[in-house]
């Protein structure tokens, strides 16, 4: 009997599994108990995540900042640098405040980046594999590139696109310098363990449109890939959101695997219109967790269509953006209708 990892390691290079497997990161699945045991029993896989390259800043002082008010509470985190401060701000988890408001701001930032060392930590994949069970795939997670990055990370989404828009020459000042430590991480993670990377970009579209997308995303893309390519490496990027308007481009970029791909109402185009552009890339594919909420039969219905639209081929789902509060009841009824579907 096929294992639950060769199936998704199948699908994820590009072959046709047996089965088409359902997988889940092992941050929505968290302990793992008799419950979800039971359901890795019946088919179900597991998706680990692990840092392969550790970034150690230098004359970077953090500090956290706790307090509560009106029965709100307020999560201070500051980086304090020769150049200055920068202050991020969560309100009840939330977010407030981004570390980047100005653009003194991106200057900081290129500072910490220039201050930064990369040290490979391949001991830690490694140790996960010496452990990782059969229905188990474990992934080399890289950082963003360096748009998504300054976007997701520093800036915040309004103050990133305001700043793209008007052209802040400090904010691609920031993004050149973030790129040259991207290509040299890229480098790390080539020379390390795994065969499958992923870069966790949380694109939408409509944040760049498509001239951006080239300019600043498969720009680095077309660097970065050959490099792990040449180590045998199958990439893939986490676009979970709405991508409709870059078909062309992203039939055009090079990488091997869209993740928590994402169909309407979350995303914007379908799998059958997705696998016309894009038939050389594996669907790693996200099932919008309301479905997980309908009556069996619709449920069913709707996994079969999936199914129907994106193929056999290059195509594994996944439990990728939230947990249905009915798993217990609704993960078995996936698993049933695609495991009736092949045999």
């Amino acid at each position: 009997m096929t294992s639950t990892r060769d199936l998704l390691t199948t699908a994820l290079d590009g072959g046709t599994p047996a089965q088409t497997p359902l997988s889940i990161y092992e941050w929505l699945a968290g302990d793992v108990n008799d419950d979800w045991r039971r359901l890795f029993d019946q088919g179900l896989g597991i998706c680990r995540h692990v840092n392969t390259v550790k970034h150690i800043e230098h004359g970077v002082k953090d500090t956290v900042e706790e307090r509560v008010e009106s029965n709100r509470h307020y999560y201070t985190q500051r980086k304090e640098t020769p150049v200055g401060t920068l202050q991020k701000v969560t309100i009840d988890g939330w977010g407030h405040e981004d570390w980047i408001k100005t653009p003194e701001d991106y200057k900081i930032r290129q500072w910490i980046v220039e201050n930064t060392e990369l040290v490979p930590q391949y001991d830690q994949f490694e140790k996960i594999e010496q452990q990782v069970e059969d229905y188990a795939v474990t992934i080399a997670t890289g950082s963003r590139t360096p748009a998504m990055s300054i976007n997701l990370d520093w800036a915040g989404t309004e103050q990133f696109c305001m700043d793209v828009a008007t052209g802040v020459d400090e904010l691609f000042e920031l993004y050149h310098v973030q790129k040259k430590q991207f290509l040299e991480e890229t480098r790390l993670i080539a020379a390390g363990p795994g065969h499958f990377v992923k870069w966790l970009e949380n694109l939408t579209a409509g944040m760049l449109g498509p001239e951006r997308y080239v300019d600043l995303l498969v720009s680095v893309y077309n660097e970065a890939m050959p490099i792990l390519e040449a180590a045998g490496k199958r990439v893939m990027v986490h676009y979970d959101g709405q991508i409709g308007c870059l078909t062309e481009q992203i039939a055009s970029a090079p990488f091997h695997i869209i993740e928590s791909f994402t169909e309407p109402p979350e995303g914007d185009i379908m799998y059958d219109e997705s696998r016309a552009a894009w038939p050389d890339k594996a669907f790693w594919a996200n099932i919008s967790v309301g479905l997980y909420a309908l009556p069996e039969p619709l449920l069913r219905d709707a996994v079969i269509a999936k199914r129907e639209r994106a193929g056999k081929k290059a195509l594994a789902f996944e439990i990728s953006e939230d947990l249905p509060k009915n798993w217990q009841e609704s993960v078995p009824i996936v698993l049933n209708t695609l495991r009736e579907l092949d045999t």
